[in-house]
């Protein structure tokens, strides 16, 4: 089978191309700049050159600029939109008339806003912050694939654990200098995943055809940021010691902060578990003993 990938070079993206290849998939990555080797397209003007890849039986979309990169300005949050929203619609219109089996989109646990301690999954309403909107509106950018010949499945992926970068590789070098400490009250709920069990849930999604629409890639089991500083700062035999307070995080990231470090979202992966879905790193402390040596 044929997989193509648009943002294989993100944090996921570079994960999950190696590992799909040892699984026996031919994986092409597409990329936006002209060469001989790998599949590119051209957005303006829009344009295709998908090589040995111009019907694939997989479409995987992760493309998006890093939302926690920098504060979001009004400009930045328009960069935000576009980046996911255009990407997908030019997407969507190609491979609408080239249909794939498989159509899986990225979204985000984003989707659900600010819940404090209620638990949410699939089946539970958006939220209304910008974060929500955001997902909101990717989802619904690529609605338009799903048909009798097209299986679409929205992956709302949480907190991405990862030696190889993402948020985890911004945590670290405080808590390695045991300058690290919990993030506000520290009660807030964090939804996670290791990287090696997001790899596996798409591979099970990918073989169990009977998953489709959002699905909720996370641990079934949330902690709250004081919990999560804690087991971090005792991998790295660390103190835990120094957080950072509220009215800190609002004022070197405005919004940002509010939304990305100080909501609370404990998301279940309802859908993945009733199919059936084992995971291998459940636990933070054993996801964070593997990504953090």
């Amino acid at each position: 089978m044929k997989i193509l990938i648009i943002g294989s070079s993100g944090l996921i993206g570079s994960e999950l191309v190696p590992y799909l290849q040892k699984q026996g998939f031919e994986v092409g990555r597409l990329l936006r700049i002209k060469q001989a080797q790998h599949p590119y397209w051209c957005v303006d003007p829009i344009s295709f050159n998908l090589k040995e890849f111009a019907n694939p039986d997989i479409v995987i979309n992760l493309a998006g600029e890093n939302i926690a990169d920098g504060r979001w300005t009004e400009s930045r949050k328009q960069q935000l939109i576009d980046s996911r929203i255009k990407t997908t619609k030019l997407l969507v219109e190609y491979f609408k008339h080239n249909p794939p089996a498989l159509f899986i989109n990225a979204s985000a646990i984003g989707f659900y806003g600010e819940r404090g301690v209620e638990i949410v999954d699939e089946s539970s309403q958006p939220g209304t912050d910008f974060v929500s909107q955001l997902a909101q509106q990717w989802e619904a950018s690529c609605a338009e694939i799903e048909s009798t010949a097209t299986r679409l499945v929205k992956i709302r992926t949480g907190i991405v654990l990862s030696d190889k970068g993402g948020a985890l590789a911004k945590m670290l070098p405080p808590f390695k200098f045991g300058l690290g400490g919990r993030i506000g009250n520290g009660q807030q709920f964090m939804s996670w995943i290791d990287i090696n069990d997001l790899c596996h849930a798409i591979l099970f999604i990918i073989e169990q055809k009977q998953l489709s629409g959002a699905i909720n890639l996370v641990s079934p089991h949330a902690v709250t940021n004081q919990v999560f500083s804690q087991a971090l700062s005792k991998q790295l035999n660390r103190p835990c010691l120094l957080p950072l307070p509220r009215f800190m995080v609002k004022l070197l990231f405005s919004q940002m902060g509010e939304e990305l470090l100080l909501a609370s979202t404990h998301v279940k992966p309802t859908k993945l578990l009733d199919a059936g879905f084992q995971f291998e790193f459940e636990s933070i402390q054993k996801s964070l003993a593997m990504q953090v040596k």
